[in-house]
């Protein structure tokens, strides 16, 4: 019967792990035996002990069907990268909060809540007998300007006849600087509430005044009723301007020395699954946020803003700088947990067959099928490690310490 290639390498492998647990066995009844036999020198000892509790011994036959093949590990330029949440804000620049600028009783809401307006559209009709009085004043102020300006243009007359006295003159100059400034206060005023203030007559007064809209966006929060009494202190509405969205990350203290300002950046939304969005980094903070553990990083949204909405949770890519570092194939590095080793080629056992050590390594950024590692204890010149078979050899690590306890 012909066995499959699968069939026959996990039959190795097996064949392999027996023979470790049984080498593993010999081993341990022999340190055993010799557990209190004298060492001339402690350090030297419990170095090599170290050594061998971290190395695998594999027969030439079991290299072969492993199909163990080792590199070295080289430097290579890798771009880092931070991995940050957080929420989708607008910023103060973005969000217009819209009042009455005196105390008015709501006559119609303009538009919906969520619509989408222009700088300058309606949005709120009131009315109030102030704003009929403001009228008022502003038309008898105009009169009583009128009236200054011909008085002190027939003192100026007399007083080039020498039939008045320039006392009066004076007196008519006042008067008629008084009543500009008062009129232009009013006009000014009544622009405020929407109102051409020229256009005013006695007979044609305005019924009520707009509102209108600061920016573009869309309208949220509508917090009036028809009917109801708004003072200046009261938001009628709010109106978001979607191109001025921000994203606010929370970033922890370790990770700033790594994050820079002007740097754009890829983030997705939460609600939004497959879809992506750009920012760029403006702002790196100073202080702790209320939790006391993270500090914020502000971004603008660069592209997308018109599909978010306020509150929105967010995860975010931040690229940092590009570093020189040593790296080796994502496939050299056995993962267990959040621990990862490499194996390094510690040569032959002299009868032909290879040791392997197994060494503990602190990853970094992944580019192009490398992954950058820090090793936690020093490599030796010209180290070699294996790029294959590693997933057996972590398997076999794992059986020689379960064997061992």
């Amino acid at each position: 019967m012909i066995l499959s290639m699968r069939t026959l390498t996990y039959l190795a492998f097996l064949l392999l792990l027996s023979s470790l647990l049984f080498s593993c066995g010999g081993a341990a009844a022999e340190e055993h035996d010799h557990d209190h036999a004298p060492s001339p020198s402690t350090d030297t000892t419990t170095r090599a002990v170290s050594e061998e509790a971290a190395a695998l011994t594999l027969s030439a036959d079991q290299v072969a069907a492993l199909d163990i093949r080792t590199a070295a590990p080289t430097e290579r330029t890798m771009e880092g990268n931070l991995r940050l949440t957080g929420r989708v804000l607008s910023s103060p620049v973005s969000k217009a909060r819209v009042t009455s600028p005196l105390g008015a009783k709501v006559m119609e809401v303009l538009v919906d809540e969520g619509t989408h307006v222009r700088k300058g559209q309606p949005l709120v009709a009131l009315s109030d007998i102030a704003f009929f009085r403001m009228q008022e004043e502003y038309l008898t102020a105009r009169a009583e300007r009128t009236l200054a300006a011909s008085e002190l243009q027939r003192q100026r007359t007399l007083v080039e006849g020498n039939a008045t006295a320039g006392k009066t003159l004076q007196q008519a100059e006042a008067q008629a600087a008084s009543s500009e400034a008062r009129m232009r206060s009013l006009a000014n005023q009544l622009r405020l509430l929407g109102v051409e203030a020229e256009h005013l007559t006695p007979d044609a007064q305005q019924q009520r005044f707009v509102l209108r809209s600061p920016v573009d966006g869309r309208v949220n929060g509508i917090a009036i009723h028809l009917d109801e009494r708004v003072e200046p202190t009261t938001v009628l509405l709010e109106v978001i301007d979607l191109h001025h969205f921000h994203v606010h990350l929370n970033a922890y203290e370790r990770d700033l020395a790594a994050l820079k300002e002007g740097v754009a950046f890829d983030f997705n939304v939460i609600n939004l699954p497959g879809q992506r969005f750009k920012g760029e980094v403006f702002s790196i903070g100073r202080t702790f946020d209320a939790d006391g553990r993270t500090i914020p990083v502000h971004a603008h949204v660069e592209e997308g803003s018109e599909k978010l909405v306020e509150g929105m949770s967010v995860s975010a890519t931040i690229p940092t700088t590009s570093a020189t570092m040593l790296a080796v194939p994502e496939a050299a590095i056995a993962r267990s947990g959040n621990d990862a080793f490499i194996y390094v080629d510690a040569g032959s056992d002299g009868t032909g067959g290879r040791r392997f050590m197994e060494v503990a390594v602190a990853t970094g950024p992944g580019e192009g099928g490398y992954t950058a590692i820090t090793p936690l204890a020093p490599l030796p010149p010209n180290v070699q490690v294996a790029i294959t078979g590693v997933f057996h050899l972590r398997s076999m690590r794992s059986a020689s310490d379960g064997h061992e306890h």
